[in-house]
């Protein structure tokens, strides 16, 4: 028998969810790249008459038993997996799979306007083992939309309005701006977005809430204002996906792939709500985060019905890769608690994953999709990091903007931390001790330490002994050592970098003084120095 084999995925989600500075756009945007390939995907189903083995989209396990070519089963549609921005689907054949495309592009049209859904499929004969034939499909749907001519919309008419955030026509006025038609949608969206990560991740009687302006995300009166945008992605899940998809018996792949994509999820939600229950933990007589050393406290502010506004606002959540936005003095405390949580749930599912993070630390008012761009390519510089160094667990990289972006990070990092007797930088890093035998002072472990070194030692009364040690690092090992000598200084503990900063060609200080000022630690690195 001849069934259809489809697969739904969202494209140019990062320009879609990150391209406007506003975060309740963001938000909305997000949400409807969720619905797009979940709830509405039941939806779907259902208006387009078919017969399917979705019970409830939002349930923890949203699957019927059984499977489409099991003997007597009058299914017309079988959903395989979803979530993550992506689906598939097999269908009894190809006149039920058109007219579920129908009902999706229609609903992605109305509620969801500029969202570009891919969706491709394929004949499935039932002999070939069905995960060598999705990942076929997958791969005939990648060289499809490489192939894709650049579209070019036409934007209006010379009487028509533009919209101030997207460039194209305006259908409405609010709040003294002009929006589009795609504006408008996630404005609307927004608010179910809110409820829905209230309910996942917040008690409803808690006392907090999540903020939907970046200038409530902690900021001190009086202080420069920093967010962080935050982009972590699991480590080998696509060969975790190939090893599923060499699975010879379907019944058996279906029931693989279906339990990896919804423990995945669980995962990352557990994740993400431990990192909100520890900001909930760290607040200090319910009004505030306390600060170290020079920097200052992050202040809560009060919503409508007031409740505390908790400093991070999850983007991206419930699958492989997370994105959320922080005030940027709690941004890298935030990554390292979220890829710890990571692991300890992925070790609860049985599945033992990491994950890699990247950390952009940017002014508050800085283009959003520049931001989430940088911290999606330190991520990708920290899963190179683990490649080459054998690295077991997960790792971090970070970067700290006190003016903008410019160029590649490459590039911005051969200008600010290359000096010719080698690396100011240890980063990226790993974030577990086991490992250091591959990857020697490049630890999270060993930073942390020294940053709160200079934030509560001794260091921390000596504020511009600690800015001459940064210029004497920058000058190479002679004259760090001189520069100690003549101010009677002495540098904390580390491995052989002690006497004079250096060790092979890398600086082992350098980051942990870049810390000192933007850094809030979340749990306070241990009495002892640094090993």
């Amino acid at each position: 028998m001849a069934y259809t084999l489809l697969t739904v995925e969202c494209g140019g989600i990062q320009s879609y969810v990150f391209g406007s500075n506003r975060l309740l756009e963001n938000v909305g945007a997000s949400y409807l790249v969720a619905q797009a390939t979940e709830a509405w995907i039941f939806d779907a189903l259902n208006a387009a008459g078919l017969q399917h083995n979705v019970t409830d989209p939002h349930a923890d396990n949203p699957f019927a038993q059984g499977h489409l070519f099991d003997d007597g089963n009058a299914w017309q549609a079988e959903v395989i997996y979803f979530g993550g921005g992506n689906c598939t689907i097999l269908f009894r054949d190809q006149d039920g799979a058109k007219k579920f495309t129908c009902q999706l592009s229609w609903r992605a049209l109305r509620e969801a306007p500029n969202l570009r859904l891919e969706i491709h499929r394929r004949q499935w004969n039932g002999n070939e083992p069905l995960g060598k034939a999705v990942g076929e499909l997958r791969k005939e749907m990648k060289a499809a939309i490489s192939r894709q001519p650049q579209s070019a919309p036409l934007l209006g008419l010379g009487v028509t309005a533009v919209c101030q955030e997207t460039g194209l026509p305006a259908v409405d006025f609010e709040d003294e701006r002009y929006l589009s038609a795609e504006v408008l949608a996630k404005h609307k969206a927004a608010d179910k977005a809110k409820r829905q990560l209230t309910k996942a991740l917040l008690d409803e009687n808690s006392g907090y809430a999540f903020p939907s302006e970046l200038d409530k995300l902690g900021r001190s009166r009086g202080e420069r204002s920093y967010i962080a945008v935050v982009h972590a992605d699991g480590n080998g899940m696509g060969e975790r996906i190939r090893e599923i998809g060499e699975e010879r018996d379907n019944r058996k792949y279906i029931e693989r792939i279906r339990a990896f994509s919804q423990a995945t999820k669980r995962i990352s939600l557990a994740a993400m709500k431990e990192v909100v229950n520890l900001l909930i933990e760290k607040t200090v007589e319910g009004t505030h985060i306390e600060g170290v050393g020079s920097v200052a406290d992050l202040e809560f502010a009060l919503d409508d019905k007031n409740k505390l506004l908790l400093p991070i606002r999850p983007i991206i959540f419930g699958g492989d890769d997370t994105t959320f936005v922080c005030d940027g003095r709690i941004g890298v405390a935030l990554a390292v608690e979220y890829l710890r949580a990571f692991e300890r749930e992925s070790e609860r599912e049985g599945l033992n994953l990491t994950a890699c993070a990247g950390v952009a630390i940017v002014k508050s008012h800085y283009p959003f999709a520049r931001a989430y761009a940088l911290s999606e390519e330190l991520c990708g510089e920290a899963k190179k990091f683990r490649h080459i160094a054998c690295v077991q667990g997960s790792a971090l990289d970070w970067y700290f903007s006190t003016s903008g972006l410019y160029g590649e990070l490459e590039v911005m990092r051969e200008r600010e931390y290359y000096v010719q007797d080698g690396s100011l930088t240890l980063r990226p890093v790993a974030l577990r001790d086991d490992d250091q035998s591959k990857v020697g002072a490049h630890r999270w472990s060993l930073i942390e330490q020294l940053t709160s070194e200079f934030q509560r030692g001794d260091w921390s009364e000596k504020r511009n002994k600690a800015k001459l040690l940064r210029d004497a690092l920058r000058q190479g090992p002679e004259a760090t050592k001189r520069a100690l000598k003549v101010y009677g200084l002495k540098l904390p503990e580390l491995l052989n970098f002690t006497e004079n900063g250096w060790c092979e060609g890398k600086c082992g200080y350098f980051d942990a003084l870049e810390l000192m000022d933007i850094h809030i630690p979340l749990h306070v690195a241990q009495e002892e120095g640094a090993q």
